[in-house]
């Protein structure tokens, strides 16, 4: 079947534009975002039937605009999981995480980053996806390793903010660009939800019809339409033809918009409609919390309230994804072999994945349930005064409990055994939620606390009484924070650095994509013309995402450098080299070396947020399993 070749001009140009959000980024006064007191954000049933839960805007989004003008929380890094034989049945995060970029793609050989909120909240539709994300930076000068014991304790990286790709409505869902891939890699479940193609072919099919029945004077009814899908079905997919109207009456509501209109009708009849009313009178409130600076030394973020929060009113609800086994977070040595180049991964545990820090668990339980909320904002404090972050007689101002009956799976959940939660995390599932509760009135701009419980109190009072420095010889000791390097030291080459070398943490990063090599005609010594290798938002160099490790192996003048990229970041092979010359200085910068930031110190502190004992489920103790 033939199809108009105009019609290819339906396709929506989105334009990836970053704005700056400048005057938001760091929230101290608490006072940013929180306009008119009203929230903005919502948590609510999927419009994607079958989807779980999906983010919601009640405010028209423009293009371009970050739906916060923030990253609401740092973002996660897992290190080397699938090294440590990690799947989907240890973990339910797997299908949650996202592959390491920026910063994160130097921590380890093979990084996934956890980002929370709109990064593990969001749902996929391949039509209507709406934001693109933005890595918002790393910074490790808030703590040192040489004298604060909270190193290496807590992630450095500041998270993601997520921009509108189009405009969007008040009452869209928030649909985040998971990649294709990730469909294509779930098949089981994932193979019958329609790709953009599929959308952009059903279109293609309906304006054929309509253009054949303008011409013919054809009558379009449901025997017409029946035919007419019989015969494209043989040149489409089954996803394609489910979206090519059945009735005159389907038709009928989708022509009656204007041509250029139909795409995005047909991939509207896909979701469930929503509007801000029933959002609001069915969701639940997300932007009750706002990043910034602890009130608390040592501890790098808080949660502060965005607007008063009354006694016993929810001041956040919390999806939670379960690892049935916190032994599936034991770390190992990852060594590459120079001669072999083959991998090898040690034998004894090295420590703790720092996830293992924003989670909860009970002492005599080996399963935890991990945040995808901004909630892993909220300190420790207590009313015990045997222990550090003691917050009077009253204790903390919030307290966590299970979900209430707007995730109706939890109370399903609770009653299951831990070889049942096994299964489920198997089949992708996750069915657990808790809610934030004031436990009395919270002042606009006032930091929200829990109590993480007496026994990770004892840990963190243990930690600190045994804690030491690196010492000479740990690997550990010759280091000097990106925060103080970036921007600030000079630029070396590698021979260069025989005589001055860079502290034993940092190496040089170069911005690079990919390119045809049909287009460049190297040297004949291999070198590519490397000046165009610009980036479009230079000042954004610390929060691009193509930034990978690099050589510089010549200083040809003030301006301007011989490199050595390793793209794949993987320096040991040496496909994964381009060598360019003439290549800018401006795009040249610093990061960690592979193991060397605080997340990897020897020691670092690593424990679970307890839940109370008397609502954790009896079934669940490791005493009780059969």
């Amino acid at each position: 079947m033939c199809y108009p070749a105009y019609l290819l001009f339906l396709l929506v140009s989105i334009t990836n534009q970053l704005v700056s959000s400048q005057e938001c980024s760091e929230i101290n006064d608490n006072n940013c975002f929180a306009e008119k007191h009203e929230c903005l954000l919502y948590l609510a049933p999927s419009s994607i039937s079958g989807a779980g839960f999906g983010i919601f805007t009640t405010r028209d989004v423009p293009e371009g605009e970050g739906v916060l003008p923030y990253s609401d929380a740092p973002s996660l890094v897992i290190s080397d999981y699938e090294y440590f034989n990690v799947t989907g049945k240890d973990w339910a995060h797997n299908s949650y995480n996202w592959d390491g970029g920026g910063f994160a793609d130097f921590e380890c050989e093979s990084s996934a980053e956890h980002v929370m909120t709109f990064g593990s909240t969001s749902n996929y539709h391949t039509y209507l996806k709406n934001v693109i994300r933005y890595n918002d930076g790393y910074d490790d000068g808030i703590v040192s390793r040489f004298t604060d014991p909270s190193a290496g304790s807590f992630s450095y990286h500041k998270g993601h903010y997520f921009t509108a790709s189009r405009a969007i409505a008040a009452g869209e869902e928030i649909f985040a660009d998971y990649g294709e891939s990730w469909l294509d890699n779930r098949k089981e479940y994932a193979d019958s939800v329609p790709r953009e193609d599929d959308f952009i072919e059903a279109g293609t099919i309906l304006t054929a019809i309509k253009e054949s029945s303008l011409k013919s004077a054809a009558v379009i009814n449901d025997d017409v339409l029946s035919v007419v899908k019989g015969v494209a079905k043989i040149f489409s997919n089954e996803r394609v033809m489910a979206l090519v109207p059945n009735t005159k009456a389907e038709y009928e509501a989708i022509i009656q918009d204007p041509l250029d209109n139909y795409l995005n009708v047909i991939a509207k009849k896909s979701i469930i409609n929503r509007n801000v009313k029933w959002i609001q009178d069915n969701g639940l409130c997300l932007d009750n919390i706002l990043p910034g600076k602890s009130t608390l030394s040592q501890v790098g973020q808080g949660a502060f309230a965005s607007r008063i929060l009354a006694e016993g009113s929810m001041i956040s609800p919390v999806l939670l994804l379960q690892i049935p086994n916190s032994d599936s977070l034991l770390m190992y040595d990852v060594m590459r072999d120079k001669e072999s180049n083959e991998l090898e991964i040690g034998d004894e545990p090295i420590g703790k994945q720092l996830i293992t820090n924003y989670c909860f668990g009970h002492k005599d339980s080996k399963l935890l349930l991990c945040p995808q909320s901004n909630a892993i904002l909220i300190n420790h404090c207590s009313s015990r005064k045997n222990g550090g972050n003691y917050c009077g007689a009253k204790g903390p101002n919030a307290k966590i409990r299970w979900a209430s009956g707007w995730d109706p799976d939890t109370s399903t959940w609770l009653n299951m055994s831990l070889k049942e939660i096994e299964r489920a995390t198997v089949k992708n599932q996750r069915g657990l939620s808790f809610e934030v509760i004031a436990t009395r009135d919270i002042k606009e701009g006032e930091e929200i606390f829990i109590d993480y419980g007496p026994n990770w109190e004892d840990a963190w009072e243990s930690h600190k009484n045994v804690w030491t420095s690196p010492t000479e010889g740990s690997g550990f000791e010759n280091y000097t924070p990106l925060a103080n390097v970036i921007g600030i030291s000079s630029l070396r080459t590698i021979d260069e650095q025989e005589e001055n070398p860079y502290p034993d943490n940092i190496v040089n990063a170069c911005y690079w994509y990919e390119y045809n090599s049909e287009w460049y005609n190297p040297d004949e010594r291999g070198y590519y013309n490397g000046d165009d290798y610009i980036p479009d938002y230079p000042d954004n160099m610390q929060t691009n995402n193509e930034i990978h490790r690099c050589d510089l192996l010549k200083k040809i003048s003030d301006t301007h450098y011989e490199v050595r990229i390793y793209h794949g970041m993987d320096e040991w092979y040496e496909s994964n080299e381009v060598l360019l010359t003439m290549y800018p200085k401006e795009s040249i910068t610093f990061r960690m070396k592979r193991y060397t930031s605080d997340q990897y110190l020897p020691g670092a502190f690593r424990h679970f947020i307890e839940i109370e004992d008397g609502i954790f489920p009896e079934q669940w103790k490791t005493s009780n399993i059969m």
